[in-house]
C-alpha cells in the first residue's frame, strides 16, 4: 500500500514539474516578447532614457501579474468556432469552459458576467441566438448550420427615417 502511495505521489510530482517547465517556458516567451518590444521602441528615435522607463514598467507589471490584452475579436472567433462545432445550443458555462481550455476566456474578475456581455453583443449583431435558459447557438440560415449573413447595414446617406401611426403635432379627440 506504501509503494501504491509513493508511486501515486511521484506521478503527481512529475506532474506539478512538467506544470512547471510549461510556466516557465511561457515566461520565457512573454519576457522575450517585452524586450523585442523595447528593443524596437529604442530603434524607432524615440530616445535611450523613455525607452528604458517603458520598458521597466511593463518589467514591473509582469512581475506583479498583470493581464495582458486579448487580441481584438479573440473571444468572439472562439465563440463562433466552438458553437459551429455543436449540433444543439450550448450553455455559456460549456462555453467558458471552451474558452479557458483554448486560453481565451476574458480576463477579468468576473470572466462570466463578461462573456455574458460578448454574447449579447453577438446576438444584437445577428450572429448567435439565445434559444433560452442561457444556451446559445449560431444563427441558422436555412441551408444547414451556417451562420447568417450580417444584417444590412442603416443607410447612411441621411437621417433616419421615422415611421410612426402617429401624426406629429394632432391631438387625441377631447373626448377621451
Amino acid at each position: 500500500m506504501a509503494n501504491e502511495f509513493e508511486s501515486q505521489l511521484q506521478a503527481e510530482l512529475k506532474g506539478i514539474d512538467s506544470e512547471i517547465s510549461r510556466l516557465e517556458n511561457k515566461r520565457r516567451l512573454i519576457q522575450e516578447l517585452l524586450d523585442n518590444e523595447s528593443g524596437s521602441a529604442l530603434s524607432t528615435g524615440a530616445g535611450r532614457a523613455p525607452a528604458k522607463r517603458r520598458a521597466t514598467r511593463r518589467g514591473a507589471g509582469a512581475a506583479q501579474g498583470k493581464r495582458q490584452r486579448r487580441p481584438r475579436g479573440l473571444i468572439t472567433g472562439k465563440v463562433r468556432e466552438f458553437l459551429g462545432q455543436q449540433s444543439q445550443p450550448v450553455h455559456a458555462t460549456e462555453i467558458l469552459a471552451y474558452l479557458e481550455k483554448q486560453d481565451a476566456a476574458p480576463q477579468s474578475a468576473k470572466p462570466m458576467p463578461t462573456l455574458q456581455s460578448t454574447l449579447q453583443r453577438m446576438k444584437e449583431m445577428g450572429e448567435i441566438e439565445n434559444r433560452g435558459r442561457n444556451r446559445w447557438s449560431l444563427v441558422s440560415s436555412g441551408n444547414g448550420s451556417q451562420p447568417a449573413a450580417a444584417p444590412a447595414p442603416a443607410r447612411t446617406d441621411g437621417p433616419p427615417v421615422v415611421r410612426s401611426t402617429t401624426t406629429f403635432g394632432s391631438r387625441p379627440p377631447a373626448s377621451q
